[in-house]
């Protein structure tokens, strides 16, 4: 897993973030496929409020994870059903995989 791939184009603090997280992660002896799944939806979510969320406090938890509040996440959960088409492909064109 290239742990800077997923993380490109994100803020230090998002990135540290999911850096430390992936440690605690191998910690816990789980599998890499688990731990890339969980890193790319945070990165994911992180680009979501970046790039297209409409709320404008998104600004502030684009840049620093601490500042992600439960209607972001929902907003990004209801976000990506909206976006996603029948084949799963769709979900990349809109925000790119590691």
């Amino acid at each position: 897993m290239d742990l800077n791939k997923i993380t490109a184009g994100l803020s230090k603090t998002w990135s540290g973030f999911l850096r430390d997280w992936d440690r605690s992660l191998r910690s816990g002896n789980y599998p890499e496929t688990t731990r890339y799944n969980y890193l790319l939806a945070a990165a994911q979510l992180a680009r979501y409020l970046g790039e297209y969320s409409p709320d404008p406090d998104a600004d502030g938890a684009a840049e620093d994870p601490v500042e992600v509040s439960r209607a972001h996440v929902e907003a990004f959960q209801a976000w990506m059903i909206e976006t996603r088409s029948a084949s799963l492909g769709r979900v990349s064109e809109v925000l790119p995989c590691a």
